[in-house]
């Protein structure tokens, strides 16, 4: 997700994958032992069970549609609860996994931004399992490369992005995508290096051959039953068509900061509720705030109603380098299922004269409405309608499929467009379109299927096609722009 400049045109087409749906597996997501989950009631999904203590432990609930997908991408190994009394050591809970993910996307915004790719992506991943003892320590390694089958000049970060911010001619790409050193004790874990995170404020935006991955240190506790909490600080971010490490940026604003730190913390109360409350900040930009609240009624082979509400408040703090900041943005939807049929209903609001914004190169943004664009604007309001079919409760398992339709209005920059003008700081230029403040009406139209092997030698490869329309106006910050992208995964786990 962009530039400053022709932002417009960049967040479309830095538009992340929306959510396939993908089925509950039991344990945290992981597609090699069974189609990948959703987070809790998220998707269109009202009947997802209880999570286990492990994945509420890293992942925040929420029906966001783009979070969902973009995490199930990624194999993410099953990490069960045990204590570190139960630990077999070092070598003996190891393990090596490949993935394939064969990538192919098409970008056209009206105005002439035309962007194409098509690219091979392997991670090749180590996880050690932890030495016996009170207290034990164990090493994760990857290995992740990329073969340019098409695409260049333009594709920016689609391929290898080069210095100038387009994409390089260059084939192939290699890089030590996560390493890092952790420790446990009893059910809680710290890890410090390059690594995968999940939380509202991090969660990797994986919408191309490889993921990005962060440097820092984060903190997993599953001591009690039904809640995980997690802290952590990083200050790097390995991004996405890029081999080496870069400072951390926010998504709209483009301003650099030095570190972000956050903790929080998910309850699954019951079999069909969560809550989740969460707080971080980012040196000298904003201290965010954010809650959560899930619950579900009604059996799926009757009717079952979903409801789900979740806020961010932002505020600037320390030297304020994005300006003053005070905003709050809202969203809640209400999902009702029967059998194999979902329909969400979602809306969003934005309070405040600033953008809603977060940090690049991550999908951390749990709003329901956040899905080809953000409907981020100052006082934007936004409706989605969005439909689900789910081939597990209509003898078709594996086979999943998703349209939407969604409007955005009411939004007004004339405060911040008079404040910095055309000459103010270069995030001033947000509030700026065609030479008028933002405003007016845009939409969008979506459709995902998605398929998951069930069996045989490519069993859990996956295959997922996205097709997104977004209709924007003369002043609204998102073109008019389409996006294609078909993605074949297949996850192998070697011991």
């Amino acid at each position: 997700m962009q530039a400053l400049v022709g932002i417009a045109a960049a967040r479309a087409d830095e538009a992340p994958m929306l959510a396939p749906f993908a089925v509950p597996a039991p344990m945290q997501q992981a597609p090699a032992a069974a189609p990948p989950p959703v987070r809790e009631g998220g998707s269109g999904q009202a009947d997802v069970p209880r999570k286990k203590p492990s994945q509420i432990a890293q992942e925040a609930t929420t029906p966001n549609a783009v979070v969902s997908t973009e995490s199930a991408l990624t194999e993410k190994p099953p990490t069960p609860r045990s204590s570190q009394a139960n630990s077999k050591g070092f070598v003996a809970d190891s393990r090596f996994d490949l993935e394939w993910r064969n990538y192919t996307d098409y970008f056209h915004a009206n105005g002439g931004t035309h962007r194409h790719a098509w690219v091979e992506g392997l991670q090749a991943k180590v996880e050690s399992g932890f030495t016996q003892g009170p207290i034990g320590f164990g090493l994760d390694a990857a290995l992740f490369g990329a073969l340019k089958l098409d695409g260049g000049n333009g594709a920016r970060n689609m391929v290898y992005l080069g210095r100038d911010g387009e994409g390089a001619n260059r084939t192939v790409w290699a890089y030590p995508g996560m390493y890092a050193v952790k420790a446990r004790i009893s059910d809680s874990s710290l890890k410090y290096g390059l690594q995968d995170v999940s939380n509202p404020f991090l969660d990797p935006h994986d919408n191309r051959a490889l993921p990005p991955t962060f440097l820092g240190v984060s903190l997993l506790s599953r001591e009690i039953e039904g809640l995980g909490v997690q802290a952590g600080s990083f200050t790097k971010v390995d991004a996405r068509g890029q081999t080496n490490l870069t400072g951390l940026k926010t998504t709209y604003g483009g301003v650099a900061f030095r570190r972000v730190s956050y903790a929080g913390a998910t309850w699954d109360y019951s079999r069909n509720g969560s809550a989740s409350l969460y707080a971080d900040q980012a040196d000298d930009v904003w201290r965010q705030y954010y809650a959560s609240l899930q619950h579900g009624i009604g059996a799926v082979d009757s009717v079952k109603l979903t409801g789900f509400a979740n806020v961010y408040s932002t505020h600037d703090t320390g030297a304020a380098l994005q300006g003053p900041i005070n905003n709050t943005a809202f969203s809640a939807s209400l999902t009702a299922q029967h059998g194999p049929h979902a329909l969400l209903v979602g809306y969003q609001k934005i309070f405040g004269d600033q953008f809603f914004d977060y940090i690049d190169e991550t999908a951390g943004v749990y709003l329901v409405n956040s899905m080809d664009v953000d409907y981020n604007a100052p006082h934007e309001q936004s409706l989605q309608v969005r439909y689900t079919f789910d081939g597990k409760y209509a003898g078709m398992p594996g086979l999943l499929a998703m349209v939407w339709a969604q409007q955005g209005w009411g939004a007004d920059t004339s405060a911040n467009a008079a404040r910095y003008g055309s000459n103010g700081p270069s995030y001033g230029s947000l509030y700026l379109r065609n030479g008028q403040p933002v405003h007016g009406r845009h939409h969008e139209f979506g459709f995902i299927p998605t398929y998951v092997v069930q069996s045989g030698p490519l069993k859990n490869t996956k295959v997922t096609l996205i097709a997104e329309w977004h209709v924007g106006s003369a002043y609204s910050l998102d073109s008019t722009s389409q996006v294609y992208r078909l993605l074949l995964t297949l996850p192998m786990r070697v011991f």
